[in-house]
């Protein structure tokens, strides 16, 4: 029996960008499918940790998500001189606006089929996940006023907690994405099997990008969470 190996291509998706002072604005988040790849802007990484995830599956491997923590530079020593900041040096979009925050997630897949006894079956399922954050840093933190820093902190807390909410979708998504199609029941042909695998994958993309834009509602972009500076 020859064993064939598919690649499936790698889906880069856009999970969010923010600035979480706005009250009403329509999500920035965008979502475009092109010959099965989703393509985002990446920024430099800085620092990486590696994470694993387990799941309990023949066919399966462990499941590596990467964080990546990049930072762009604020100054001032006044609670106004950093929303001036944030605004002037935060992440501009397309859309015209500029964001405290940003935080993206890649989901990668790769699977190895099998013809067995006429039938064409999963024998492996490899998946990665990659999340950026993008955040303010205050260079002036270590000598401005204690009670400056501490409204600095309270902030970041929150931002990060809200941004955190972000990756949780993307994890969640490429843990869904791994089950799946594992779990495949074995199809005529491989392009079969194939074609079921890819269209399950970008239904289950498709379904987590729902579920953020929902979250971002539901927190007003992270208001509700307490990510409001000043």
């Amino acid at each position: 029996m020859n064993e064939k190996e598919l690649c499936r291509s790698q889906i880069d998706y856009l999970s969010t960008q923010k600035q979480l002072k706005r009250q009403s604005e329509a999500n920035p988040q965008i979502f475009n499918l092109q010959s099965l790849i989703f393509n985002i802007k990446r920024l430099s990484a800085r620092l990486i940790i590696p994470l694993f995830l387990a799941l309990a599956s023949s066919a399966v491997a462990e499941p590596t998500v990467t964080i990546t923590y990049n930072y762009y530079e604020i100054e001032g020593w006044t609670a106004g001189d950093l929303r001036q900041q944030m605004d002037r040096h935060g992440i501009r979009w397309s859309n015209g606006n500029t964001y405290d925050a940003y935080t993206s997630w890649d989901v990668n897949w790769h699977y190895r089929y099998r013809m067995i006894d006429g039938e064409c079956s999963m024998v492996k399922v490899t998946i990665t996940v990659k999340v950026e954050f993008r955040l303010p840093r205050w260079r002036d933190y270590e000598n401005a006023p204690v009670a400056l820093q501490k409204k600095w902190d309270d902030y970041m807390q929150a931002l990060r907690h809200h941004e955190n909410g972000h990756k949780d979708f993307g994890i969640k998504a490429a843990a869904e994405i791994e089950s799946t199609l594992a779990e495949l029941k074995p199809a005529e042909s491989c392009e079969e099997l194939a074609k079921t695998a890819n269209d399950l994958a970008q239904q289950i993309i498709s379904k987590y990008a729902e579920a953020e834009k929902a979250y971002d509602a539901e927190t007003n972009f992270g208001v509700t969470q307490g990510a409001v500076f000043p």
